[in-house]
């Protein structure tokens, strides 16, 4: 009969296993990344000229005039997408100027043992200090983009800041 329940066993972790949410290759690169490091991003297979526009927890559209900031905003505002306690990276593929609404895809991801930050007073603020080189983006090609990793002055958790380098 334990040979039994063993194999119930073994099947119900199993089930469980194939039910996890599996991360995105992104998320699992930024966690392994290190404190104080300026890495690029893994191929995700995105064309040329994608543009990659984080936004931070509970943020909800694009500030300041970066180049699709229209585009994205009136995206996110037709979702109804208001901000949470997660961050999300928005895909801001090239597109036909007559067709401005297609070619951007929100991908989400849950708050693990980082923080996605791009504003910059909080960059200012939290992040001790800029390599030289390394500049903050609100959106980032993806030929272009880089990623910085530092820690915040009065914790433990990472900070992930897009930019260039």
């Amino acid at each position: 009969m334990q040979p039994l329940f063993r194999a119930a066993g073994m099947l119900a972790l199993m089930a469980l296993g194939a039910c996890s949410d599996e991360r995105h290759p992104l998320e699992r690169h930024l966690a392994l990344l290190r404190p104080d490091t300026v890495a690029a991003l893994p191929d995700m297979g995105w064309p040329a000229g994608t543009l990659l526009c984080p936004l931070a927890l509970y943020q909800n559209e694009l500030s300041g005039s970066a180049p699709p900031a229209d585009r994205v905003n009136a995206f996110l505002k037709q979702k109804q997408f208001l901000g949470d306690e997660n961050w999300s990276l928005i895909v801001v593929k090239p597109q036909p100027a007559e067709n401005a609404g297609a070619g951007i895809e929100q991908l989400f991801f849950k708050r693990a043992d980082y923080d996605v930050i791009n504003e910059p007073p909080r960059i200012a603020r939290d992040a001790q200090t800029l390599p030289a080189g390394f500049a903050p983006q609100v959106c980032v090609s993806v030929e272009q983009a880089r990623v910085l990793v530092t820690r915040e002055q009065r914790s433990h958790r990472k900070l992930v800041i897009f930019g260039t380098a």
